[in-house]
């Protein structure tokens, strides 16, 4: 990494971070501070750059200078590597071009400690196993990746993920399309990485619900600025997502475990 100057900050920061693909900015502004240890929900409406800050902060898609830094450090002076070692990246889209088993997969998380012409030892086949048996996944091994369950393939991911060690994992959408018993299921296992592996957890989420559920602090984006952040009780309020989604909201607290549960109301 080369010299530069710090900035005090929590683990992963970002100062007026703007970004476009084309002429139009997606992201414009933003600010946030997350620690280490955190388990954060970027939620808004499609369109809003939930994607893109996450491929912003975990170094998929390149940043101006000054703008994203990773432990008081700019995240563009991190050699691959080293970034690859620290953070995990798990997309929304989980279709390979290739045919490869879910072994293959998993293992890929191991790529980031290995020198260019050298190859997955005993160590790194354990770890692998671990992480598979970790998600559930172990029995599918030898499968064909692209003939699981989408279900089964998040799994597959996050067994990746983990076997890469990784300080912070960003996660896109990861209960997108799958049923309700999946969509648990993932977001247990997180919860678990975070709770009892102190992993940082940064995921896009469109369910509301499930993020009061699951995350402990919650960015709420429109329009590609950060319109509001903190805890799920101080985001999810009704004048609040009204304004964001421009859609009437009733809001009801479940008496089990406090979360609240938002649904559409009478325009």
């Amino acid at each position: 990494m080369t010299e530069e100057t710090e900035i005090s900050s929590g683990l992963i920061t970002t100062q007026g971070l703007t970004f476009a693909y084309t002429e139009e900015p997606v992201l414009r502004d933003v600010s946030l501070n997350i620690q280490a240890g955190e388990f954060t929900g970027v939620i808004g409406p499609n369109g809003s750059g939930k994607s893109t800050l996450l491929k912003l902060i975990g170094g998929i898609l390149p940043v101006s200078p000054n703008t994203v830094f990773f432990k008081n450090h700019e995240l563009g002076h991190y050699k691959k590597r080293d970034l690859a070692i620290s953070i995990a990246w798990i997309p929304q889209e989980k279709q390979m071009a290739f045919s490869f088993k879910v072994i293959d997969i998993v293992l890929m998380g191991r790529h980031p400690y290995l020198s260019p012409l050298s190859f997955e030892g005993k160590n790194d086949y354990q770890i692998a196993a671990d992480a598979m048996r970790q998600t559930q996944v172990l029995q599918f091994a030898q499968r064909n990746f692209n003939e699981i369950s989408g279900g089964e393939k998040q799994r597959v991911m996050i067994a990746s993920a983990i076997s890469q060690n990784p300080e912070v994992m960003l996660l896109d959408e990861p209960t997108s399309a799958l049923d309700i018993k999946y969509q648990m299921e993932i977001l247990n296992i997180l919860k678990q990485l975070n709770e009892q592996e102190n992993k940082t957890i940064v995921l896009a989420m469109h369910d509301l619900h499930l993020a009061s559920k699951f995350c402990k602090r919650l960015i709420l984006l429109k329009e590609g600025s950060v319109f509001c952040e903190g805890s799920p009780e101080e985001v999810l309020k009704k004048e609040i997502l009204e304004e964001v989604y421009e859609v009437k909201v009733k809001i009801f607290q479940d008496d089990a475990d406090g979360s609240l549960l938002v649904v559409p109301g009478h325009s």
